[in-house]
């Protein structure tokens, strides 16, 4: 048994490793990286790229931190974020807490958006959506029971930063449409401002979704409060969600909007956006710039969350306490170009694959003889945000999760990634073309599947023995105990009775002993009578 055993273990140990050795050369899920391949392959398809951290800040526990000296910010905290990579490419100060005035309104509009709500249905303004507004904050100039839709109120939000407005909006999502009273009663208040905090507990949940952790939200227009917070890197994030709705892009990157006319105000009411590098009649327009939402309170001072797009790359740029607006230097406008041009200038975006980009030619080990030979396609572009000027020479890792026919023209059969500077770009790999199972290689495969139940079986019948084997031994063991027990046992019986037996001879005999002494005497005794009977007889006969 031991020899079939063994000589169907080496058979098993054979086709296994033939198969794999058939196609290894397809799989590098085995954890083996295809080094002078993908530097063949990445050359051919673009540069070799390069990368280091190029952010040159770390926040500390206070949440401050250098200034890059490459570029000079002068708002208070500020942060750059490349969008199409998310990497922090500046920092300043971006974790600590700050108020971030209106740019409040993004995520308001975000939340709004995603409540999945008809924009064209229609919202009645409450009278204490408009007269909760303090008297030197931006509104829309509604009127109470007035009635927009909710595209409209969206649109005075962003771009006429209307506190009024968002108001209006988180009233109206809060309650699922227009079950609220719009009347001034005392018990109409308490359900405004219950309505307005449902709001809030909305945008915090999207801002942890979103990936803020430093921030809070107690109303979706950024009214001065001081449990009101948020971090420049957390206002990042929130523009770069935003940059990726294209209604809120559209909205914020409109630079005029009018309200239309009412019962209550018969003529239209138009706006002007308050971000000025959109307008063109301003000195701080950028052109690049496409988004996004402006801020300011006494508190904050000036804010802003402003995206731009250049080529292929897009960046937010987040500036906030800036102690002015207009100074041609110092202005949040002026800070936010800085760091658009630096980013623009300092990095660049480097091809790492192209879309159908050749990645490999495998060799599928069951495909028929025509199809066997399948072409491997990167799916989607892979790029890389790299330091201008430096270069990195980096090697994908490659992984195939099928390997075996039959293959679909076009299925994801795997995936490609590179992983430069703690940040990992990959992609789905596709199949060229249809590979098609041969039936010689299901013979195969039928025969090592066939191997592998006949070593299964052989195992269970070689541990069924051994059990059987153990089992035996155990029972002979058992009546050997119990042989050498009653042995035992029977010993012990014949001692004690030999004991039994030598106590009673050793009575017996010093009786017999006593007996014989008794018995002699007698005789003597009688002998002596005898004798003087004799000599009595004797005598009285002579």
């Amino acid at each position: 048994m031991k020899k079939r055993f063994f000589t169907f273990g080496v058979l098993l140990i054979l086709i296994i490793n033939l198969c794999a050795y058939s196609f290894s050369c397809s799989k590098s899920t085995y954890t083996k990286f295809y080094k002078a391949d993908a530097k063949s392959s990445l050359t051919a398809t673009s540069n070799i790229i390069s990368s280091t951290n190029s952010v040159n800040t770390v926040a500390n526990s206070t949440g401050e931190n250098e200034t890059n000296n490459d570029v000079t910010v002068y708002a208070e905290s500020a942060s750059l974020l490349d969008i199409n990579t998310g990497k922090f490419l500046y920092q300043k100060n971006s974790d600590a807490r700050m108020y971030p005035a209106s740019t409040t309104k993004l995520l308001t509009a975000i939340v709004v958006l995603e409540s999945n709500l008809d924009l064209s249905s229609k919202a009645k303004v409450s009278y204490y959506a408009v007269h909760s507004v303090p008297y030197t904050y931006s509104i829309a100039n509604l009127y109470p029971d007035e009635e927009f839709t909710l595209s409209d109120l969206l649109y005075s939000l962003l771009v006429a930063s209307a506190n009024d407005s968002a108001y209006v909006l988180a009233e109206y999502v809060a309650n699922g449409g227009n079950t609220y009273e719009t009347d001034s009663s005392a018990s109409s208040k308490e359900a405004f401002n219950k309505s307005i905090q449902t709001f809030a507990n909305m945008m915090n949940k999207k801002a942890k979704e979103i990936g803020c952790t430093n921030s809070n939200f107690v109303n979706p227009n950024g009214i001065q409060n001081e449990n009101h917070y948020s971090t420049a890197n957390d206002l990042a994030l929130i523009g770069k969600y935003a940059y990726n709705i294209p209604l809120i892009m559209k909205i914020a990157g409109t630079t005029e909007y009018s309200l239309p006319h009412t019962d209550q105000f018969n003529q239209d009411r138009n706006y002007k956006t308050t971000n000025l590098l959109l307008r063109q009649d301003r000195k701080f327009y950028y052109p690049y710039a496409n988004g996004l939402k402006t801020g300011y309170t006494d508190a904050a001072k000036y804010c802003m969350i402003a995206s731009a797009k250049k080529d292929e790359r897009n960046l937010i740029a987040v500036v906030l306490h800036s102690e002015n607006s207009t100074d041609n230097e110092t202005s949040r406008e002026r800070d936010c170009i800085r760091l658009f041009e630096y980013g623009f200038t300092n990095y660049t975006l480097t091809t790492l694959m192209e879309s159908n980009g050749l990645c490999r030619t495998l060799k599928i080990l069951n495909g028929t003889k025509d199809t066997n030979s399948l072409n491997v396609y990167c799916k989607d572009k892979l790029s890389a945000l790299v330091k201008t000027g430096e270069v990195l020479d980096v090697t994908p890792e490659v992984k195939i999760s099928k390997f075996l026919a039959p293959i679909a023209r076009g299925e994801v059969i795997g995936t490609v990634s590179y992983n430069i500077d703690g940040i990992t770009y990959s992609s789905d790999l596709i199949a060229e073309h249809d590979v098609l199972p041969s039936n010689y290689s299901n013979t195969i495969w039928i025969l090592v599947i066939a191997f592998v139940i006949v070593f299964l079986l052989l195992v269970a019948l070689s541990h069924n023995k051994t059990n059987r084997s153990k089992k035996s031994k155990r029972s002979r063991s058992s009546k050997t105990n119990s042989r050498k027990h009653y042995s035992a046992k029977r010993s012990t019986s014949a001692k004690s009775r030999s004991t039994v037996g030598n106590r009673f001879e050793d009575y017996y005999n010093s009786n017999s002993r006593t007996s014989a002494k008794h018995a002699k005497r007698r005789h003597n005794n009688s002998f002596r009578e005898n004798r003087r009977g004799s000599f009595n007889h004797n005598k009285y006969l002579g």
